[in-house]
């Protein structure tokens, strides 16, 4: 009996030291290689719209468009309940392992945050999306069987406009601004008024890719991207809609910074709302708006 309860023990501990090496294997972002190899192992998930999808997609992907577990128009992430039903509708259960891919450098990472705020723990990103991807492509659409999916959302990934205004003045948070300087310094305006919240610190997400690329840099690069990050504070990243700030939440979380918030509503509601403090302020010249309409009106009569 002892001797059957020590072989169990030791089963037990190559188990749980087999579960630790595989979460340190299997990379958030991984690349076209790992996909193909292990493919027949994860869900593939294709977070373009129907039409992109419908055009060629990778074989046996699910369709599961971004935008999809957004509210309209102001595209925020949708109630817990809302999203349990969309995505067990499509057969995903919160214990599935996920490799999400679009097009471009950013949605796949807004769906990575998604998920990963929702409590799904095996979430991975194409690096370079299907610009990348050298395997065939289908024009099949894949379902899976419809699933349970209940939700486990962790509030420590989330960052509404109340939490923001409140961590202005916390020496343990620091706010990323991830938009281009000349939103970031008020001089390209896409809101009420431009600049930035008080106290943030602009890295362009940009910078997390390889120039003329859809590729991030590798991890080495990245880590000295951020060196001057303090990896026992509280990073909360925002841009203008809470989607290129994704994907910078998605190479920290790479990186092991083990508390990143995105800022959902972002630039889009801090900026319009005049209550909130900003610095670098500028105000959208709806004058020269209505200059521009009218002289588009004007041409359209001469035709």
């Amino acid at each position: 009996m002892r001797g059957v309860l020590r072989m169990l023990g030791v089963i037990i501990a190559v188990t749980l030291v087999s579960s630790a090496a595989y979460a340190v294997s299997a990379p958030l972002v991984v690349d076209s290689a790992w996909l193909d190899r292990n493919s027949g192992k994860v869900v593939i998930v294709d977070v373009r719209d129907k039409d992109a999808y419908r055009e060629g997609h990778i074989q046996n992907a699910i369709n599961m468009p971004v935008n999809s577990l957004q509210s309209k128009p102001d595209a925020i992430l949708l109630p817990s309940r809302e999203l349990e039903k969309i995505l067990g509708g499509k057969g995903l259960d919160i214990s599935k392992e996920v490799v999400l891919y679009g097009a471009g450098k950013e949605i796949a990472s807004l769906e990575f945050w998604m998920l990963d705020y929702l409590g799904m723990q095996k979430v991975h990103v194409l690096d370079g999306g299907i610009e990348q991807w050298k395997g065939r492509l289908s024009t099949v659409e894949t379902k899976l069987p419809p699933a349970v999916f209940r939700a486990n959302p962790d509030p420590g990934k989330y960052a509404a406009t109340d939490y923001v205004g409140g961590a202005l003045k916390k020496t343990g948070v620091v706010i990323l601004d991830v938009r281009t300087p000349g939103e970031y310094k008020g001089t390209d305006v896409r809101s009420l008024r431009g600049g930035h919240i008080p106290g943030a610190i602009n890295m362009n997400f940009e910078g997390n890719y390889l120039e003329g690329s859809t590729r991030l840099k590798s991890t080495d690069e990245l880590a000295k991207l951020y060196s001057g990050l303090d990896k026992n504070k509280e990073i909360i990243v925002y841009c203008q809609t809470g989607t290129r700030a994704t994907n910078t939440y998605l190479v920290l979380k790479e990186l092991g910074f083990p508390r990143v918030r995105n800022y959902d509503a972002s630039w889009v509601e801090w900026g319009s709302n005049l209550s909130l403090p900003a610095d670098d302020v500028s105000y959208f010249n709806f004058m020269s708006l209505i200059g521009a309409v009218k002289k588009l009106e004007k041409g359209a009569q001469k035709q």
